[in-house]
């Protein structure tokens, strides 16, 4: 199905976390799934995971914002937007399609993010 996008997860060092999955021909993107700070069960806590599943949602919200931010594109090109915004890295070039990891704000085109604040 060309409306899936397949991520592959990677560490704080860009590299391919040792869980992920990877392909040339599937897997479009990486992005953060090591090490992610989230929710604890425990009130006023967090606690750290990693997975597939932490960056996911990453993921999906830009795709989200990007159908927001270009509401004349199709899907198929909105993925491309994405597949085109990554930041290039050298050790993913043979384990994903775009040979990146996940850039937001390139995604929305530089500068869309821009609300005064930091997002990690």
């Amino acid at each position: 199905m060309d409306n899936i996008v397949e991520v592959a997860a990677v560490d704080q060092a860009g590299q391919l976390a040792s869980f992920s999955n990877f392909s040339r021909t599937k897997v479009m993107l990486a992005a953060p799934g090591v090490r992610i700070k989230s929710c604890s069960s425990l009130p006023y806590h967090t606690r750290t995971d990693s997975g597939t599943s932490f960056l996911a949602p990453n993921v999906a919200a830009t795709l989200a914002m990007m159908v927001n931010r270009f509401p004349g594109d199709t899907y198929s090109e909105i993925i491309d937007r994405l597949r085109q915004s990554v930041d290039p890295d050298p050790t993913l070039e043979l384990k994903t399609i775009s040979g990146g990891r996940l850039n937001i704000d390139r995604a929305l085109e530089n500068g869309f993010l821009n609300w005064g604040c930091r997002l990690h």
